[in-house]
């Protein structure tokens, strides 16, 4: 009974920590659905790279129209020809400015967070049905 109820915990923490990352991809992934639909293209100018294992995210500011400045990170990928103070073409969105993605990038963003959400969302359902099936199972041996 007691290892059950250790599974049904595991399970459950398991599940709140996928559902967690699995809100963060579709939150990420509607951003950049919005951006390709709607999103406004200016020039941005990279202000720093940030190595992280084997991908580079590339730190970059942009004004819009009204000369409001912002910055933001790009989307993680394997290598890249920007170097700080270089300039590119950059995606923002015009109702929350301050989201923003380095035009080139932003396909594949899109696929990656579509991605993750396909990935995860089975692995959610699957543990989900295990934790309430054993719950199940401990209160019929009550």
């Amino acid at each position: 009974m007691a290892g059950a109820l250790v599974c049904m915990l595991f399970l459950t923490v398991a599940c709140v920590g996928l559902g967690a990352a699995a809100t963060h991809a579709f939150r990420r992934h509607r951003a950049c659905l919005r951006l390709k639909a709607s999103g406004v293209e200016t020039t941005g100018q990279c202000t720093s790279l940030s190595w992280s294992q084997d991908t580079v995210s590339v730190r970059f500011s942009y004004a819009l129209a009204d000369g409001t400045k912002y910055e933001a990170d790009s989307f993680h990928e394997s290598r890249t020809s920007v170097s700080p103070g270089s300039t590119f073409p950059i995606v923002y969105d015009p109702v929350f400015p301050a989201v923003a993605e380095v035009a080139d990038l932003l396909s594949e963003a899109i696929r990656f967070h579509r991605l993750v959400l396909v990935a995860i969302t089975p692995v959610i359902l699957l543990l989900a049905t295990l934790d309430v099936g054993l719950a199940l199972a401990v209160l019929l041996l009550l």
